[in-house]
């Protein structure tokens, strides 16, 4: 059960931040090589030696499926389509893999919410 909450966190924080960065840094694209992918998550303060997991997860979602069976993901995260239909369900409650530009949306909403200046004052009066 705490293996699944910890998957989801972790997929979810990579919808949020990463997508901008590979958007911004490489431009509209429906997939991401993985050299692309480490770049984006090195931009944002990642090493690969102390989470690999970080990486193969962002390569499942980002990348295409030929890159996810050179990399053998597989044994990782099981089938790439099912891969893509799970981060589907946890992200937005659909069985349907996530499209490139949705991720887009996803980060811009969350980089929107974090920098928004009542943001953090409102997280505090709730007690959270």
């Amino acid at each position: 059960m705490f293996g699944i909450f910890k998957r989801k966190t972790k997929i979810q924080s990579i919808a949020q931040e990463v997508p901008c960065v590979l958007l911004h840094s490489f431009g509209d694209k429906g997939i991401y090589t993985p050299e692309e992918i480490d770049q984006a998550l090195q931009k944002l303060g990642y090493d690969k030696s102390k989470d690999i997991s970080h990486y193969q997860y962002a390569y499942g979602m980002f990348a295409d499926e030929a890159s996810y069976e050179l990399l053998e993901l597989t044994d990782e995260l099981g089938n790439y389509g099912h891969f893509q239909r799970e981060v589907g369900k946890m992200l937005l409650n659909t069985p349907e893999p996530i499209d490139m530009h949705i991720y887009f949306e996803i980060s811009r909403q969350h980089q929107n919410v974090s920098l928004s200046p009542g943001h953090q004052k409102v997280s505090e009066s709730d007690g959270v």
